[in-house]
């Protein structure tokens, strides 16, 4: 006999309230003998892996693993290959309290009295149904005919290890079988797939489940409309990882990680993918000894979804094997780089719908002095003015009969100001004596203190007000271009910032996401935006928690596996932590205290002295006298020292 699709319903509906780690790593860890109060060396991803593989596999088609377990969102139940790498977060970080395991290292053990901490802290409500994850863990096994529900539990317990300690985290109560919890033949996939619905790539609106089956890399077709977002982006043997896949939120994406690990190239590849150009001089290049270096996305409209489609990489040309057709097209879309300079590309530029032929004519790279001057470019022997600049489009905009355009940038100067008491207004234009022979008006800015030319201004205003300023030159072109073909204007924006935080002061960091999302919105009553913003800084993530929405947002961290020196990518849960010191100490960042380092490695020290029974007062008055050096006197790691000190006879 085998569990019965109703037996399976049933059994998933209980399990919906627990959180993943009882179901996936506090079992796999189990069946591992993981042992208590001290640690072993062992891979953690590797044997998670390997766990969901077995047990969370049910589709062998889908390169994810399906979780019945606990979600903000339940119709995100379906995970990515690398699922494993989020339950490592979720461990290290929800479960710290129970675990044992240094940084940076592969040591692994249970906390002294682990079971107790999870019953206390982690399962204040109910414990884990052991008979409903048996029967989802064990939904293709046969049973014997009558077989009772604490033979199933039993199995559960032995095949995975659970201590007699450990049995005290499981109801091991079972309510007597009714006649439909059994059927003859093992649920087969399609019946399963009923009851947990269809894989992501799965989904449609109206192709049958044959079509399901097709293969994801469908083959390309005719451009039906502009509009798009880019809904999932795969890299092959290019770039830092062999394989790596992001699928994006439809709204704001936040991509983090330490340096050389591949923010920016993650938002170069995304840009090409959208756009067929690339926003830097030099494209990316497969790994030397890739077999098969690809890049596939996929780009669709709000609510839909489309095929993936596939670029391969031609050796001897040297150059990505682009689409000759595409889907749909991206709508409006711009990349602010690091260096100062953007990319912008408009739809609304294009000859026709040919794409590969006609991707040139829609992007512009302007880089940093052009961003302020100008860019002129010769096409056909002739000067072709591409972009005005900053200067000379905002004295434009200021003396124009029609204030259109200055009153937006206005708008997006204040919305763009760290603080509202002091908003960026723009004041009179000057001429600056000792600037070599120029003689143009340059626009100013107004301070407490007078008014300052823009060119004169900080790195971090400035890049504010080009940021300002490419928001409506770009939005207002893509309206001009639209008129003159006759279209009505996208309602699509897709922005993409690499190091958003670069030269912006704290207040400026804490502040700067919901503002340029205010700007964008502010452009078009109809707008839908698309943000893609790689960043090290703990205040951008701060300035988003009250505007982040699992539901069309998601935070992803790149990380480099110190066990086999791969790079990751990993889609994190987005907790909001309140203060920015939770964010340095976080995952994310990987601080151990938001101090300076010689103060982190005192107060280790001190820690340790504390441990130590056998501590000596002259230990205890240097590690005093270390502290007194490189702490405040109000910080909060005093009054535990000083009370130690007390009791080893030493004055402060």
């Amino acid at each position: 006999m085998f569990f019965s699709t109703q037996q399976i319903n049933q059994s998933l509906k209980k399990l919906s309230e627990l959180n993943p780690f009882f179901g996936t790593v506090f079992l796999a860890l189990s069946e591992f003998d993981l042992p208590e109060n001290q640690v072993t060396i062992l891979n953690f991803i590797s044997i998670v892996d390997v766990f969901l593989q077995k047990y969370y596999k049910p589709d062998p088609s889908y390169g994810g693993f399906y979780t019945p377990f606990k979600t903000s969102n339940t119709r995100k139940r379906w995970n990515t290959y690398q699922y494993a790498n989020s339950l490592h977060r979720v461990t290290v970080d929800t479960f710290s309290d129970t675990i044992i395991h240094p940084k940076g290292t592969r040591e692994w053990g249970w906390k002294k009295d682990y079971v107790n901490i999870l019953l206390d802290e982690h399962l204040k409500i109910s414990r884990i149904p052991a008979f409903d994850l048996a029967v989802w863990l064990f939904r293709t096994r046969e049973w014997k005919e009558n077989v009772q529900p604490q033979e199933i539990i039993n199995t559960l317990l032995m095949e995975f290890h659970i201590t007699e300690n450990a049995k005290r985290v499981f109801d091991t109560t079972s309510a007597p079988f009714h006649t439909k919890s059994f059927q003859k033949q093992p649920v087969d996939l399609a019946q399963l797939l009923d009851i947990i619905g269809l894989p992501p790539e799965k989904k449609a609106t109206s192709r049958t489940r044959e079509a399901y089956t097709s293969s994801l890399f469908h083959p390309l077709h005719i451009v039906e409309e502009s509009g798009a977002k880019l809904q999932k982006l795969k890299l092959v043997e290019v770039g830092p990882a062999h394989e790596l896949e992001i699928d994006l939120a439809d709204r704001l994406n936040l991509i983090t990680g330490d340096n050389a690990l591949g923010k920016t190239f993650i938002l170069e590849c995304a840009w090409w993918s959208l756009t067929g150009t690339w926003a830097s001089p030099y494209p990316a290049l497969p790994h030397p000894r890739a077999d098969y270096p690809h890049i596939a996305f996929q780009i669709a409209r709000h609510a839909q979804d489309d095929h993936m489609q596939v670029a391969t990489y031609n050796w001897r040309a040297q150059l990505w094997n682009e689409p000759k057709k595409r889907n749909v097209l991206p709508g409006l879309t711009m990349f602010s780089q690091a260096d100062g300079s953007f990319a912008v590309w408009d739809p609304a530029k294009l000859d026709d719908t040919n794409y590969k032929n006609n991707a040139e004519e829609a992007f512009i790279r302007i880089n940093t002095k052009a961003v302020w001057h100008g860019l002129r470019e010769n096409i056909n022997n002739k000067e072709i003015v591409r972009c005005r600049g900053l200067i000379d489009d905002w004295l434009t905009w200021q003396a124009a009969i029609d204030q259109t355009r200055f009153q937006a940038f206005q708008e997006a100067l204040k919305a763009l100001s760290p603080h509202p008491q002091s908003p960026l207004v723009p004041g009179e234009p000057m001429r600056i004596p000792d600037e070599e022979r120029d003689v143009r008006d340059i626009p100013t800015l107004i301070f407490p203190y007078g008014a300052v030319p823009i060119t004169l201004c900080s790195a971090g205003i400035k890049r504010i007000v080009a940021l300002a300023y490419l928001l409506i030159w770009a939005w207002h072109e893509h309206v001009v271009s639209s008129d003159l073909i006759r279209e009505s204007p996208q309602r699509s924006i897709v922005l993409l910032i690499d190091e958003m935080e670069a030269h912006l002061h704290p207040f400026w960091q804490r502040v700067i996401v919901p503002a340029i999302t205010n700007v964008i919105q502010s452009l078009s009553s109809q707008v839908d935006i698309q943000v893609i913003i790689a960043t090290h800084s703990p205040l951008v993530l701060a300035s988003v928690e009250p505007l982040f929405d699992e539901e069309q947002d998601k935070l992803f961290h790149l990380r480099l596996d110190l066990d086999d020196g791969s790079v990751q990518l990993n889609e994190e849960i987005f907790v909001k932590r309140g203060r920015v010191d939770q964010w340095l100490m976080s995952d994310i960042f990987g601080l151990s205290q938001p101090r300076s380092l010689a103060a982190e490695q005192t107060i280790e020290k001190a820690l340790a002295v504390q441990l130590d029974a056998h501590a000596s007062t002259e230990q205890v008055a240097e590690i005093s006298q270390r502290l007194q050096q490189v702490l405040a006197p109000d910080d909060d790691f005093w009054p535990l020292w000083l009370y130690f000190a007390q009791q080893k006879e030493v004055e402060l």
